[in-house]
């Protein structure tokens, strides 16, 4: 009897094991899955241009170079700090265009896209202090130019935040007056920094509505991205949280982002809001805005005052 009871036992697990191996085997796969899905959607969407690359000393335009510190955040298998830099976080690296003929109109944050640095803007800014009497700020994510660090998702939002901190003391206002701007990838920053802090108002330039969205567009339509990938990045949601008036620009031709994720950005934003479409010829990913973009936004500073 003791023998035959040993033996249901040892079948009972031995069942047991044939049962679980196979979800053993589906729970793997769909862990492995999910970092390679993350570490193709972090390939397609982060690729910094770090230090000595750009135009460090550009000439002719009054800026100064000013560093402040963002908190390093958790160690992930992609993106690895020291000890020391963890206790006292990451030096972020940024361009301060500050208006100097009175009060601003406005103070603008910008948030750049995910192949550029600061160097790709002092023209840019400068265009943007002048025309809209602003002050600017344009800073790099860690990992970016001479920013410490190795982007992540989580760790550019916290970056974009201590932008905006540091932006807001240096100005003498809230995080909330602040104009957010962000292009491609940093429009989801912006719409991230716009439905956390508030913001005075938003601007969104040729961005997406998620990184599983971009993840189906760039890979594999066939990818379950949702569930595979660890950071979305929903746009598409924050923007909805967002009560401020928002600009949304996106180009018909952008091979970049499609542009039904624009749309879809622009329909799911809150009133007041404005979807402009550049026209034909500069209407591709990351083209310089034209004068009849230009006068759009002057509009919609004006609404501002």
């Amino acid at each position: 009897m003791e023998n035959a009871a040993r033996l249901a036992a040892r079948i009972k697990r031995a069942k047991m094991v044939v049962y679980l191996f196979p979800l053993a085997v589906v729970a793997f796969f769909l862990l492995f899955a999910g970092f390679q899905a993350d570490y193709l959607a972090r390939s397609v969407i982060f690729h910094p241009p770090k230090y000595p690359l750009g135009e460090w000393k550009p000439e002719g335009v009054d800026f100064e170079e000013v560093i402040f510190t963002t908190p390093s955040g958790a160690k992930s298998f992609l993106s690895f700090s020291s000890s020391s830099s963890a206790a006292r976080g990451l030096n972020l690296v940024a361009w301060y265009f500050p208006y100097k003929n009175g009060c601003p109109d406005a103070v603008i944050l910008y948030s750049h896209g995910n192949a550029s640095n600061i160097t790709s803007f002092p023209r840019f800014a400068e265009m943007l202090r002048r025309r809209f009497r602003a002050s600017v700020l344009v800073y790099d994510y860690r990992g970016y130019g001479k920013s410490e660090g190795s982007p992540s998702v989580k760790g550019i939002l916290r970056d974009g935040r201590a932008a905006a901190e540091w932006l807001a003391a240096q100005e003498g206002i809230a995080t909330a007056d602040i104009v957010q701007w962000g292009q491609s990838l940093g429009g989801g920053v912006a719409i991230d920094l716009a439905a956390e802090l508030g913001a005075r108002a938003l601007i969104v330039e040729s961005s997406f509505t998620s990184l599983p969205d971009m993840a189906k567009s760039k890979i594999s339509s066939l990818l379950p991205a949702k569930t595979l990938l660890r950071e979305e990045l929903p746009g598409i949601l924050s923007i909805a949280k967002f009560k401020g008036p928002v600009f949304v620009s996106h180009g018909k031709a952008d091979a970049v982002i499609p542009f039904e994720q624009g749309e879809r950005l622009f329909k799911a934003a809150n009133e007041p809001k404005t979807f402009f479409i550049p026209p034909s010829g500069d209407d591709y990913h990351s083209a310089p805005l034209t004068e009849e973009h230009l006068e759009k936004l002057d509009v919609f500073f004006g609404g501002l005052k």
